[in-house]
């Protein structure tokens, strides 16, 4: 490492129990400044050189592990993803870049339904989802497609909708208009958190609609997006983790936990009276264990076969930035496990548990 930055830890993703890609951002940055740096941890390296970066022109939105045909690699190598479609692939003989034509909100070529949240591996290719209802499929080298266009936004659904002459403001002719243009399919404003399968012809897809917070659940059969019931009012969806075909577990906001399947439906989980917002699920020691940002902030652990829910006993050490274990602010994003280790990383620490003692492993730009 040549240089020390302020910085925020914003995404993470694990390749093995050995090997870590993180996401950050300077704390100090301009909203709008369009810059990341993506860390790469690997234990078998001695300090410092055990940690490497790479400085980006662009925000890392997504992170995930491929495993290309095109550009074989053992273990697979980390891609990233962009809030306006730029893909970075670290393929280790040779990086390269290509871009989703049509998606983000800046870029010269955007189209206008957003930004990009989410990218994984599923399957044979790389699939990416964001707001405006955009979903994608690479087909091969700089070839991305839209998946479908089924919940696809209109950007301008409601300038097409209006009549030849203006109605007034606030007349019956203009809330009709309104109203008409607000139920019409290419006006829904839906925005995909994040995008799992076991399969290419199973994949689920969860977010929000907006305004306000009202969840979307979609299953993609390879043929047609079909969109599921949600059993919950209002709750943004924000992860998925498909343990088989007939279990699938979906996290989210307001402390949101469902259970079920495309084939017999979601139902709610009954965790005690809580707010926290759930960012992921993974599998850990036969407990689902969920990394939850605020309200209160927290690593959580649910034992599916007792239906006992709690804080992950032995408990997350302390956070660098806070000072109060009980603290609604500042709990980890992310958490994955990888065979026998669980990783977790919050703002401004990663930690790493071996299945019997947690381990903070120490940054050099912290």
């Amino acid at each position: 490492m040549k240089t020390k930055l302020p910085i925020d830890f914003t995404r993470a993703y694990a390749r093995s129990g050995k090997t870590l890609a993180v996401a950050a951002t300077r704390d100090n940055a301009e909203p709008f400044d369009p810059d990341g740096r993506f860390y790469r941890y690997d234990r078998d390296d001695v300090p410092p050189q055990d940690w490497t970066y790479s400085d980006f022109g662009f925000h890392i939105q997504s992170m995930t592990v491929y495993h290309s045909a095109e550009h074989a690699t053992p273990d697979g190598y980390f891609v990233l993803l962009s809030s306006e479609g730029d893909v970075y692939h670290t393929y280790w003989k040779e990086n390269f870049q290509e871009k989703i034509q049509g998606a983000g909100s800046w870029s010269e070529d955007s189209k206008g339904y957003g930004r990009l949240t989410r990218i994984r591996e599923i399957g044979q290719h790389l699939y990416a989802c964001g707001e405006g209802g955009q979903i994608y499929v690479r087909q091969g080298n700089n070839d991305w497609r839209l998946l479908t266009d089924k919940l696809l936004l209109n950007p301008n659904a409601q300038e097409d909708a209006k009549p030849e002459k203006e109605p007034v403001f606030l007349s019956p002719e203009w809330q009709e208009w309104v109203t008409r243009s607000a139920l019409s399919p290419a006006s829904r404003d839906v925005l995909f958190f994040d995008m799992n399968g076991l399969s290419e012809d199973a994949i689920y897809l969860c977010g929000e609609e907006g305004p306000g917070s009202k969840p979307v659940l979609c299953f993609w059969d390879g043929y047609e997006l079909h969109e599921l019931e949600v059993p919950v009012p209002v709750a943004a969806l924000t992860g998925i983790y498909i343990e088989n075909h007939d279990s699938v577990w979906l996290c989210g906001r307001e402390g949101v936990l469902l259970h079920g399947s495309y084939a017999r439906g979601f139902s709610p989980l009954a965790l005690r009276q809580q707010h926290n917002l759930f960012h992921m699920i993974t599998l850990y020691r036969e407990k689902l264990v969920l990394a939850a940002s605020v309200r209160p902030g927290g690593l959580y652990e649910y034992d599916p076969k007792t239906g006992n829910f709690g804080r992950f006993n032995p408990p997350l050490p302390r956070l660098s930035n806070r000072a109060d274990h009980e603290s609604i602010d500042n709990g980890p994003f992310f958490a994955q496990a990888s065979g026998n280790v669980l990783w977790v990383v919050a703002s401004k620490d990663v930690f790493r548990f071996d299945g019997s003692t947690w381990e903070r492993i120490e940054h050099p730009d912290l």
